[in-house]
């Protein structure tokens, strides 16, 4: 979206612009575990420090740790001292309860990262809403909805499941 003449932008776009390149490098991470995580999301993470991407990772395997995980995993190895100055970025609400793996807000909250942006909310009864009202309770600034329907897109069958097994309970 361009305002005024030429190719000026507002402070507004591009922030907005920044957070959607970085929602993408989520989108096409969790891509790498089509096959892999069913019945459970793809989800990808991206942890930035003043604009340049410190650490990465996605959920790689049905049962194994998320991709916020692998995402502070490689940011203690290789940049420890900026993980609680950076803006996490991941395409799925981070989860808030104990499953096969300890709840990721948790994680996210213990490393101090200030500032949280998610594609779209986890519609599984376990999280929805719960991860972010945890990390807000934290007093973490959360942003939900950046390229909302793509991330909601690429988890369509999750969706679909979760929202059949609910229906399967009424």
């Amino acid at each position: 979206m361009r305002t005024g003449a030429g190719n000026s932008f507002t402070f507004a776009e591009m922030y907005e612009q920044a957070h959607e390149v970085y929602m993408q490098r989520c989108l096409q991470l969790a891509k790498l575990a089509a096959g892999n995580v069913a019945p459970n999301p793809m989800v990808g993470a991206v942890l930035v420090y003043n604009g340049a991407v410190i650490a990465e990772g996605y959920h790689q395997k049905y049962g194994g740790p998320h991709a916020e995980v692998h995402c502070i995993a490689e940011a203690l190895k290789n940049h420890p001292d900026k993980i609680s100055a950076s803006v996490l970025y991941v395409s799925l609400e981070p989860c808030a309860h104990f499953g096969k793996t300890p709840p990721c807000a948790d994680l996210i909250i213990q490393h101090k990262i200030p500032k949280v942006v998610i594609g779209c909310r986890d519609s599984f009864e376990e999280v929805d809403g719960k991860g972010i009202a945890k990390l807000e309770a934290a007093g973490i600034k959360v942003i939900v909805g950046i390229l909302e329907k793509e991330a909601i897109a690429l988890n369509k069958a999750f969706l679909l499941f979760i929202s059949m097994a609910v229906l399967m309970l009424l």
